[in-house]
């Protein structure tokens, strides 16, 4: 299953119209957010037919008049039933018809102002789920100093709320992969500003059941805003080996300055999900250790198994030379 949130401002214009149709075909997605529309209530359905019969939409109409918000899902491949509904927000139960994957889906877009998204932060803590929850689109606001590139200065008050509210609601940012701003303002380069105001975010149950999902962040196309995509495979997750960590591996120098430098970082997010987000980048940090350290305990085995084999046959036959031999070569005499 192929879920999407994008920008994609002026969805009335035609040109849009028809890069929007040929991006939902060429990455066969199966649910979408179309966030900051700028389309007028009386043309929204005439473009959302454009997009084909299989498709199904709704939208924050009536509560934003320029419908900030347009969701749309193939009826053949999911199932939406919308739970709450605001001028920032859309919150859903999402079922896929080919798998098992099921999650409440938040698709949000942020008012311009900090003190107009007060109320999306308020919705968000008010949320009631229980089971995966993914909360996904235009946030508006940055998290943090380096999620704006030039631009006015990022200040503590411009991220305060956002980031309490993160914590507050216990979520953390999906994996993220592909482009490292969100938004650009299209300018020369003299004055191009890109920030990070778009994000997707799971809960504690989200992470436990769809942990190798990734948030892809794609070329902008159209748009000044990044798509972003999740692909679900619920089905087809391969179960990694277990990450095993050797003894010797610990009393390693390197190891322990990995872990102090890891540990001094500042990670955003509830406080489990911090501390698994430490031990991942640990892991991540730490396997050329663990591959050099099991391949000399391959080589350890090998030797053990040699030598008594060797060992076994001068057992039989005491003063073979080349048995002798063989035995001082395995033990590096």
């Amino acid at each position: 299953m192929i879920i999407v949130s994008w920008n994609i401002r002026e969805l009335n214009k035609f040109y849009k119209q028809r890069e929007f149709k040929k991006f939902l075909l060429l990455n066969k997605v199966d649910l979408i957010a179309c966030l900051e529309t700028r389309v007028k209530q009386q043309s929204a359905k005439e473009i959302q037919r454009k997009v084909g019969v299989d498709w199904k939409f709704t939208d924050n109409y009536a509560y934003a008049p320029n419908g900030r918000i347009w969701i749309g899902w193939k009826v053949a491949n999911v199932k939406v039933t919308v739970l709450d509904c605001s001028n920032q927000m859309i919150h859903c139960c999402v079922t896929d018809n080919n798998s098992s994957f099921s999650s409440y889906i938040t698709f949000v877009y942020g008012l311009h102002t900090i003190h107009d998204r007060a109320s999306l932060w308020r919705s968000l803590r008010n949320m009631q789920t229980n089971g995966p929850w993914l909360i996904i689109g235009d946030f508006n606001s940055v998290l943090h100093e380096e999620d704006r590139l030039n631009g006015i200065p990022v200040h503590q008050a411009d991220t305060t709320d956002f980031q309490r509210c993160i914590d507050d609601i216990g979520v953390g940012q999906i994996t993220k992969r592909g482009f490292k701003f969100s938004w650009s303002n299209k300018r020369d380069a003299d004055i191009r500003i890109y920030s990070h105001i778009d994000w997707a975010f799971g809960n504690a149950d989200w992470f436990q059941q769809y942990n190798g999902v990734e948030a892809i962040y794609m070329l902008p196309g159209c748009s000044d805003h990044s798509p972003i995509m999740i692909t679900t495979k619920v089905n087809w997750v391969k179960v990694k080996k277990p990450f095993r960590l050797l003894s010797t591996v610990l009393k390693l120098q390197e190891y322990k300055e990995v872990v102090q430098n890891t540990w001094g970082q500042q990670i955003q997010g509830y406080t489990m999900y911090s501390i698994w987000r430490k031990l991942k980048l640990v892991e991540m940090q730490t396997r050329g250790f663990q591959q050099e350290h099991s391949s000399v305990d391959k080589k350890l085995f090998q030797l053990r198994e040699t030598l008594k084999e060797v060992q076994g046959k001068i057992n039989e036959d005491h003063f073979n030379n080349s048995l002798i031999e063989e035995e001082r070569r395995t033990l590096g005499l």
